[in-house]
């Protein structure tokens, strides 16, 4: 079809120049015109070429994505790979016909030669770029893409297509061989090195890691030296995003989370949960022996916990309590029972006596956490008079008051 094309343009110079000779053009000038109209026509050609291909492309190759069951493809023609892919038409159409419209003008073959060379490497970049923002697209609906982001290696492979496309414009405008540069680039192998330093570490601790599962998209990480507390929400070549609880976001260099240190808390939710550990201190001089009119009352509330025989005797106000609030938090719907669960003893000091309590939620939601916490202790608050027991509370100005 470009042969017979190029034959019946041929055709045209022949019958365009005879009709100029015919009208009064001198010979010189007659094939000046007729030579380069034959290119002009077969510009308009490949321009129209392109638009069918296009049409094409966007009315029955839509239809076949849409109708795909598969992504990969909605991704690449959503990213222009195709459209962008089929410029490269008119400009093999346009590169054939030069020598055989124009090879009288050896200057200017060469001259558009350079141009469509130029032209080609554009669109091999942007078929490139495209071509990669699709694949990271792809990859992205995998479940793995959160835990394993290759947004850094898209990031170096788009860097590999403008050094690539670099080469091939300067080749171009310089009449070289893309190998004879190439070859020259070791001499400049420091100088890039010290231009692309960032990208190069950057890229070196994303590999370290992605591959040693030390950071994923959506961890809580603290890095108090860069006044870092938040969630991930991008890994990049050169920086990673996190946005902190309050609402800001910070841009930690990359090669930072290698040679610092930084607080993961993702293993907090593998372990089981978000830990529990608070306390509430008993005025001592509340703790006495549980009589038979506490025990009775709280048996009646409902209050009681499990007690032993060889305990009862010598139960304590203090010990009815733990054990009923390790019961409750033991049939509290949000906390994790395969974790560790304990009411113990701290030292008691100056406070009075510490009563903590140790548990870890599940889920680990960090909102749902702090609501659970805050409503535990509520309740402990409103539950501790029913077993005679008082919250050490240091004496405040509205609790001094004066005898006369």
């Amino acid at each position: 079809m470009l042969i017979s094309s190029n034959m019946q343009v041929q055709n045209f110079g022949s019958g365009f120049k005879s009709l100029l000779l015919n009208w009064g053009f001198g010979e010189k000038v007659a094939n000046y015109i007729a030579d380069f109209s034959s290119l002009l026509l077969i510009l308009v050609i490949a321009m129209v070429v392109y638009q069918i291909v296009k049409l094409l492309i966007n009315r029955i190759l839509k239809r076949m994505v849409e109708k795909s069951e598969t992504k990969w493809d909605d991704h690449l023609y959503g990213q222009k790979v195709f459209t962008r892919l089929a410029l490269l038409l008119p400009l093999m159409i346009l590169q054939v016909s030069l020598d055989l419209t124009i090879s009288d003008y050896p200057q200017v073959v060469k001259i558009l030669s350079i141009l469509l060379k130029l032209c080609e490497a554009s669109v091999f970049l942007l078929v490139g770029v495209s071509f990669l923002n699709a694949m990271y697209k792809i990859y992205g609906d995998y479940q793995l893409a959160s835990a394993k982001p290759i947004k850094g290696y898209i990031q170096i492979g788009k860097i590999i297509l403008y050094i690539i496309t670099g080469i091939l414009v300067v080749s171009a405008l310089m009449d070289q061989s893309p190998l004879t540069l190439l070859a020259g680039l070791g001499a400049m192998s420091a100088v890039l090195m010290l231009i692309f330093k960032d990208s190069l570490l950057g890229f070196v601790a994303g590999v370290q890691l992605s591959n040693n599962h030390m950071l994923q998209i959506g961890d809580w990480i603290t890095m108090p030296k860069n006044n870092t507390d938040g969630t991930v929400i991008d890994i990049s070549l050169v920086t990673v995003k996190v946005r902190n609880f309050d609402n800001s976001v910070s841009c930690v260099p990359t090669y930072t989370l290698i040679s610092d240190s930084f607080q993961n808390w993702r293993s907090m939710a593998d372990a089981g949960g978000r830990r529990l550990k608070r306390q509430v201190d008993i005025d001592i001089f509340s703790i006495c022996f549980a009589g038979e009119d506490l025990v009775m009352n709280l048996k009646a509330k409902g209050l009681y916990g499990e007690v032993t025989m060889a305990e009862t005797g010598s139960m304590t106000n203090l010990g009815l309590f733990r054990r009923y609030l390790y019961g409750f938090l033991k049939a509290h719907p949000l906390i994790n029972k395969d974790s560790s669960l304990m009411v113990r003893h701290l030292p008691a000091g100056d406070a009075g006596q510490p009563i903590e309590i140790y548990a870890f939620y599940s889920p680990p939601d960090w909102e749902n956490a702090e609501n659970t916490t805050a409503a535990i202790f509520e309740h402990i608050y409103a539950v501790l008079p029913e077993f005679g027991l008082t919250v050490f509370q240091r004496p405040s100005g509205a609790g001094v008051k004066t005898v006369s």
